[in-house]
């Protein structure tokens, strides 16, 4: 779900930090202690805990990649992604937090020198990497650069979700799978992963309903909707 892959996971998006050095960005529940996500902001030319830096990552990844788009209405066209250099970056990793496991507090949250050696459940740590993704179909569709944060969990690959507001694309593109008088509130989701040489994804509608991505709470009438796959 869109809420969980912000939050964090070694192979999603992006992590919802704040963006504060060591700030708690994020907390699930485990046995016996709560396991939070912490955001540390680095240079992106600086290597991080996991022995590489965004401009390696981003490096990796360079240039413009295509791959076959379709559409769910019907018919194709060829996509092309390329992401822009790092903008910022942080690096987010997870820790147990302590005080439950004394009387009265006071122990401070498990932090290893070595981020893998983490007993939280979801949580290898990653990169977050601010860039402007180039994102464009042969078809006119879509032309727009959007301000995307990648999660690499190493030097040679990264996903991203991204939020669109359908009134800001740049293209041509236009919903028509909702009534019209909801259009302006629908939200376009897209996620995708870059690995190597090619360039995978999906474009997702949210109706009002729904526009959180989570599935639950109030206001889950809305639905979501296939737009393309590549």
């Amino acid at each position: 779900m869109l809420s969980a892959a912000l939050l964090g996971g070694s192979d999603g998006a992006g992590s919802g930090t704040d963006g504060r050095s060591g700030a708690p960005v994020g907390q699930i529940s485990g046995v016996d202690r709560p396991c939070t996500a912490r955001s540390e902001i680095i240079g992106v030319e600086d290597a991080s805990r996991l022995g590489f830096s965004a401009d390696d990552v981003v490096s990796s990844i360079s240039g413009a990649r295509s791959a076959t788009l379709t559409w769910a209405n019907g018919g194709s066209t060829t996509v092309t992604v390329s992401a822009g250099a790092p903008l910022t970056a942080r690096f987010v990793h997870f820790t147990r937090s302590g005080a439950q496991r004394a009387a009265g507090g006071g122990v401070p949250p498990e932090d290893p020198a070595d981020p893998m050696a983490t007993s939280c459940p979801f949580g290898a740590p990653f990169l977050e990497i601010d860039v402007l993704l180039r994102f464009s179909t042969e078809d006119g569709a879509f032309a727009d650069s959007l301000p995307v944060t990648l999660r690499a969990g190493n030097r040679e690959a990264v996903t991203y979700i991204h939020v669109i507001y359908p009134l800001q694309v740049q293209g041509s593109y236009r919903i028509t799978e909702v009534d019209p008088a909801e259009v302006d509130d629908v939200r376009l989701v897209l996620y995708g992963t870059i690995r190597g040489g090619t360039v995978t994804g999906k474009l997702q509608g949210l109706t009002p309903g729904n526009l959180n991505g989570t599935g639950a709470g109030p206001g889950t009438h809305g639905r979501r909707f296939d737009v393309a796959e590549f």
